[in-house]
Order: structure tokens, then C-alpha cells, then sequence
């Protein structure tokens, strides 16, 4: 199946703006974020020392904010759309 990712602020200079990548049934959105995070060298940005995700790291599947469980538990379909971008911060 095919996920669209896209990126923003400091994960778009890590893994760019968009990319669609060929990924498992049973892909979830924890599953895709780290294999492109292996690829990227870029693990510790994403994920806690215990292989969970940040809860600080916005992840949204087709327009809904997930959870990290959501994040690590909810399996992907064709042609769903992911986003992920860093906490929002400034005055």
C-alpha cells in the first residue's frame, strides 16, 4: 500500500516535504516514522529512549490528531495521508 507523509518545520529539512513510500499492511504510523527515521539517522528526534514516540511530536493521519497509542496502534490503509511536525513554540 502507499502513505503520503508530509513534513513540516525541522522534519521537513530531516525527511523533506512530501514523499509517498510503499509500506506493509500492517504499517502503522509508529512503524512508518521509524524505518524513515532509521534511513535518516535521526531516531533519537522522534522516539524516547524506550522506543515510544515524544508526545511532544504532532502526528496527524488524514486531518485527525492521533495519540501516541493511536500513533503505535493504528494500522494505515491505501492512500492515507500523514503529517508530522515538531511542537510549535514562540511569542
Amino acid at each position: 500500500m502507499k502513505i503520503t507523509i508530509r513534513s513540516f518545520a525541522r522534519f521537513r529539512e530531516i525527511f523533506g516535504e512530501e514523499q509517498t513510500i510503499e509500506t506493509t499492511d500492517d504499517a502503522t504510523a509508529k512503524t512508518i516514522l521509524s524505518a524513515l527515521c532509521e534511513s535518516k539517522g535521526c531516531r533519537e528526534t522522534l522516539f524516547a529512549g524506550d522506543s515510544t514516540l515524544h508526545p511532544h511530536i504532532t502526528v496527524i493521519l488524514n486531518g485527525r490528531r492521533l495519540s501516541v497509542k493511536e500513533a503505535e496502534e493504528t494500522a494505515l490503509a491505501d492512500g492515507d495521508a500523514l503529517v508530522v511536525y515538531p511542537p510549535v513554540s514562540g511569542g
